[in-house]
């Protein structure tokens, strides 16, 4: 069977979509050694990855276009033509009209329709009605979690859930307790980090939630917290208030943003924070979380969307709207040596039960049943609704 691959987003400065497809190329690169299937990279551009590209997965250079959306309209059909693919897979939920081969299409979140105040205007008006076209015609669509798919299929009935299968991501090979002193000493003066801090990863934009996080650590600060808060990620829109709400509640001298990260250092990152916090208001899988977690590093995340479902147990959940629960939950973990011990050790286990090995034999799967080939027996089983990660019931020690 021969993929075409969608590289769109594998740019420099790349952030959560971008590490998705990276990671998912890469293991799918590692599947198809065994199965004898061929990978075949399309992109408006030239694509760039942190880690150098497998020697029998192909990129092909032609059908090129400098904007990403003009490229999904008018070259990728030809592009996928031209390479004589038998199935398409687009990693960032918008396909092209009038592709000759079954396709398959990711779908990260439902936001634009459940959260389109936090999207700007022209991201609603060109993002949004490709992405319900393409999920009214894609051969199969795969969603990274659970409930991305109830949203999925909530917001659009006329879907057959059998055309929707559940491929969760997993943190990078890159993630895991970090001992060597210097390396850490070395990300730690690059970027000016205190001594002790709490850590938020993501763009800043508003779906992030980061003025209530503020807020909140404005009122554990009160309440006797000592750390400092470092918030790490590029400038997305609407975020330019943000600066002023700092100065309004007197915490700038310990609030700190270090901007894009290498990808290399935030590994490091995670390892020198005491604990991560993640309060956003809506995320269809939360890959920071389990990054966090494959660090050993203590979490706090919302009790909302995706965010309970993939924490489970391992974390201290939130209403993320609620400014009081989540101060009291920054005082409570930094001043809780014993619940940070355990809930480090609970992360790694829950880290370990996501995996990109198998997130691509799920997804060849997916392929094969979206173009009618019959399973190979390295593939891992994809069912319409696969049974979830278990997910305890949250106790009072657990959610706040």
């Amino acid at each position: 069977m021969r993929i075409a691959f969608d590289g769109t987003t594998l740019t420099p400065g790349r952030t959560g979509v971008g590490y998705y497809t990276e990671h998912l190329l890469a293991h799918l690169a590692d599947e198809v050694v065994q199965t004898g299937d061929e990978l075949i990279v399309l992109s408006n551009q030239a694509v760039e990855t942190d880690r150098p590209m497998a020697p029998h997965v192909r990129v092909h250079a032609g059908h090129r276009f400098p904007v990403r959306l003009g490229w999904m309209q008018f070259r990728a059909a030809r592009a996928i033509s031209a390479v004589g693919a038998d199935v398409a897979h687009f990693t960032n939920g918008m396909m092209p009209a009038g592709v000759s081969v079954p396709t398959v299409v990711t779908v990260h979140d439902m936001s634009l329709q459940l959260y389109p105040g936090c999207h700007p205007v022209r991201r609603l008006l060109l993002n949004r009605p490709l992405m319900r076209t393409a999920i009214r015609r894609a051969g199969a669509i795969v969603t990274v979690s659970h409930s991305t798919r109830r949203d999925l299929l909530r917001l659009h009935p006329e879907v057959d859930p059998g055309r929707v299968v559940v491929v969760h991501e997993a943190a990078g090979p890159g993630f895991s307790p970090i001992d060597d002193a210097a390396r850490l000493a070395d990300v730690r003066a690059r970027y000016g980090l205190p001594a002790r801090f709490l850590l938020y990863v993501g763009t800043i934009e508003p779906r992030k939630n980061l003025p209530r996080l503020v807020s909140a650590f404005a009122e554990a600060r009160a309440a006797g917290l000592r750390h400092h808060l470092v918030c790490a990620g590029p400038y997305g829109w609407s975020s330019r208030s943000l600066a002023g709400h700092i100065r309004r509640l007197g915490v700038e001298a310990a609030v700190h943003f270090t901007g894009y990260l290498r990808a290399a250092d935030l590994p490091a990152l995670y390892n020198l924070s005491e604990f991560f916090v993640f309060p956003s208001l809506y995320e269809g899988f939360g890959l920071p979380v389990v990054e966090a977690m494959a660090c050993g590093v203590p979490v706090i995340t919302s009790n909302t969307s995706s965010l309970a479902e993939i924490a489970g147990d391992a974390a201290l959940t939130v209403d993320p709207t609620m400014v009081e629960a989540l101060g009291s939950a920054l005082h409570r973990l930094g001043s809780d040596a014993a619940l940070r011990a355990d809930l480090s050790a609970r992360g790694l286990a829950r880290a370990r039960a996501f995996s990109w090995a198998q997130a691509a034999r799920a997804m060849l799967g997916a392929y094969r049943r979206a173009a009618g080939v019959e399973a190979s027996a390295t593939d891992a089983v994809v069912d319409a609704a696969p049974p979830a990660i278990p997910v305890p019931s949250a106790s009072p020690e657990r959610s706040l």
